[in-house]
């Protein structure tokens, strides 16, 4: 990402003489404000160069918020002399402003006599390929024999004439 954050790593100074229970909460809170800042760290960056596809951290639940409220604050009482802003949330930062670029149009020549195929389903398709297979079957017939083929039933015929205008209006 463009402007990477500084992490700031728990260290014991400070918490000599503090119950080992007392300790280990405090880095657990430590590391939720590190976690929480490195992650939206990168969302910010992420929407500084237009990227507006996810969002900052949610909170688990409230235990989690307060881990990292207080995590915040051991930061700010770790380093003092580092300005106020340092550790503000970048949650709070204002929304960077990004231009945006949009694609020109491009405009494609069609002949006005070109029909734009329409997407069709797996059945339309098969039916289709029957239709034409059966097309297939009775010109081949009908051009090889004296008499003309007999549909043995209705749907057969109707199938053979469907492909027959499919073919003449050039349709694929």
């Amino acid at each position: 990402m463009s402007n990477p954050r500084t992490p700031y790593f728990f260290d014991l100074s400070g918490v000599k003489y503090k119950p080992l229970s007392e300790v280990h909460t405090m880095r657990r809170q430590w590391d939720t404000f590190e976690r929480v800042e490195n992650y939206d760290n990168e969302i910010y960056n992420r929407f500084s160069q237009g990227y507006f596809d996810k969002q900052y951290y949610q909170f688990r639940n409230s235990d989690e918020r307060n881990d990292y409220k207080v995590g915040q604050l051991l930061h700010i009482n770790r380093y003092p002399w580092l300005p106020s802003t340092t550790f503000a949330p970048i949650r709070d930062r204002p929304m960077p402003s990004v231009p945006v670029l949009a694609k020109p149009i491009e405009f494609i020549q069609v002949s006005r006599c070109i029909i734009p195929p329409i997407p069709i389903t797996q059945e339309e398709r098969t039916i289709q390929q029957n239709d034409l297979s059966i097309y297939a079957h009775v010109s081949t017939y009908n051009r090889d024999h004296v008499y003309k083929y007999q549909f043995t039933n209705e749907e057969e015929r109707f199938a053979y004439h469907r492909a027959e205008r499919r073919i003449l209006s050039g349709q694929p």
